[in-house]
């Protein structure tokens, strides 16, 4: 019998991954305390919007002292501008397309850019840690 899944909550990921780190706990702790593997829980973190079970998403409210109805609340709660900055992150075609047209760009503009980036950049990771 098949567990019934839980499809595309937004920002799940990013749920886990705050609570985890609220209770300094690593990936590979959490992986431990739940019964699950590392590769899974970096996906669900870094991915965010992927199937999961019931079964295993309560083994991660469970590891994280929480619960499942927690973990979705909170997903709702999570700033839609991360979820969207990972996965810019992690799609290298936007980034080399971004890149090339940059260089297009007389070349105070495109300083000018560049820096924006860095400021959205820095201020993403200090909300990350």
């Amino acid at each position: 019998m098949k567990g019934i899944v839980i499809e595309v909550i937004d920002n799940l990921g990013a749920a886990i991954k705050k609570r985890r780190r609220s209770l300094r706990m690593t990936q590979e702790d959490l992986a431990e305390f739940s019964s699950l593997s590392v590769n899974f829980i970096s996906k669900i973190e870094r991915t965010g919007n992927q199937n999961i079970s019931i079964q295993k998403l309560d083994a991660i409210a469970k590891a994280l002292q929480t619960s499942v109805i927690t973990l979705i609340d909170e997903s709702s709660k999570t700033p839609e501008p991360q979820a969207f900055a990972s996965k810019l992150s992690n799609d290298r075609v936007f980034l080399d397309k971004l890149t090339n047209d940059m260089k297009k760009l007389p070349v105070e503009q495109e300083e000018a850019l560049a820096k924006s980036f860095i400021t959205i950049i820095n201020t993403f990771a200090k909300e990350d840690k």
